[in-house]
């Protein structure tokens, strides 16, 4: 058969309201852009009315019109009518679905490729994810039907084959980059040191297993060593969530408390980047870990707990130590504040391994998986 060009329809859900703001969003907006800069494929993404999308990109409007809790259901039901009618109205040979934003289409429709960024609830043991393992649950044989399944990290290729029972020929892993804006300010923080006004940074969105209460442990341990640095904690807030947060901060004490600054949302993380000390990430479980590689190609050294992708994603360019442990971080992150030259020499390191990541290798690799997908079709 011939496959000289491809036709791809993309399910663009998370380039749309809150989904923009967190990895899954920041995944598809790249590798919608690198798709359309190849110019290998046809591309044609499902997308909200108010998404913005590169020239020569098809867009196929899915906006919402139930309310909020039935906006899952309600996508993949007009998700399924909208892959019925692109092959009615003849998609050709070289046509290939791809749900890049984890919603699995109810049926089979042709050559399919899935993303699945983690399945962190069903590894994890707080009570909060129940719904979300309810759904992974109900999700597991769509997900084993698609033809190709795209992750971001071997630890997570290993969940997808223990917890949805995916067959391992089937999982196809492709990391994930720091976007173009994410380079060192002009000078960079190796060649000039830190600026005075530095602070320690952690970035995103809360959730359960993201160790807040451990980050509370870091910013007390800050005091205690009589550093002045501040903690600065940016991140999507969430409602739900907002709570179970400020809980877990308070458990750093007053003094501590009061030096650690909730920023929200940040459009525009670049800078925040440049100008830390260092970068933490206190989370438990992630699988892949954006902001760290984000950080490290701004050349901020980087400190993390050494659990599920971070060890793989971070390798080289980072500080990593035992996983919950509060006291060796606050040793690591201490002595970075304290030794210029070692804090440069940890951005350096750092810079260099994220310079092995590309949105275009990572572009490429997608068209590798679409074309591998048609083949059983021929």
């Amino acid at each position: 058969m011939p496959q000289d060009r491809l036709s791809l329809l993309i399910d663009g859900r998370a380039l749309g309201g809150a989904g923009a703001r967190r990895g899954l969003g920041t995944y598809t907006r790249e590798l919608v852009a690198g798709l359309a800069a190849a110019g290998d494929a046809d591309v044609a993404v499902l997308a909200p009315s108010s998404v913005s999308l590169p020239g020569g990109v098809g867009h196929v409007v899915l906006d919402q019109r139930g309310p909020n809790r039935w906006a899952t259901t309600e996508h993949q039901l007009r998700l399924a009518a909208a892959l019925r009618r692109r092959r009615s109205t003849g998609a050709g040979d070289g046509f290939v679905f791809h749900a890049a934003g984890q919603d699995p289409p109810p049926r089979r429709a042709g050559p399919w490729v899935q993303t699945v960024a983690d399945l962190i609830p069903l590894a994890r043991p707080e009570s909060a994810y129940r719904s979300e393992r309810r759904r992974w649950r109900r999700w597991a044989g769509r997900i084993r039907a698609a033809d190709a399944v795209i992750t971001f990290s071997h630890y997570s290729a290993a969940q997808l084959v223990q917890h949805l029972g995916v067959a391992e020929a089937r999982v196809q892993v492709i990391p994930l980059a720091p976007s173009r804006p994410y380079r060192p300010a002009d000078g960079g923080a190796a060649d000039t040191g830190a600026p005075a006004d530095a602070y320690v940074l952690s970035v995103g969105e809360y959730a359960p297993h993201k160790g807040y209460r451990e980050l509370a442990g870091l910013a007390a341990a800050l005091v205690a060593a009589g550093l002045p640095h501040r903690l600065v904690v940016a991140g999507q807030r969430a409602a739900q969530w907002d709570q179970d947060r400020e809980r877990e901060l308070a458990s750093a004490g007053p003094r501590a408390r009061e030096r650690i600054d909730l920023v929200g949302w940040v459009p525009d993380l670049v800078e925040r980047y440049q100008r830390a000390a260092v970068v933490v990430s206190t989370s438990r479980a992630e699988g892949f870990g954006l902001p760290l590689v984000e950080a490290m190609a701004c050349r901020a050294p980087v400190v993390a707990f050494a659990n599920t992708a971070i060890p793989e994603v971070v390798g080289d360019g980072g500080v990593l130590v035992p996983d919950g442990d509060v006291a060796a971080m606050a040793d690591a992150v201490t002595g970075l504040l304290n030794d210029q030259r070692a804090a440069a020499r940890a951005g350096q390191a750092a810079l260099q391994r994220a310079a092995a990541l590309s949105w275009d290798a990572t572009t490429a690799a997608h068209l590798g998986v679409y074309r591998s997908v048609l083949g059983p079709y021929a």
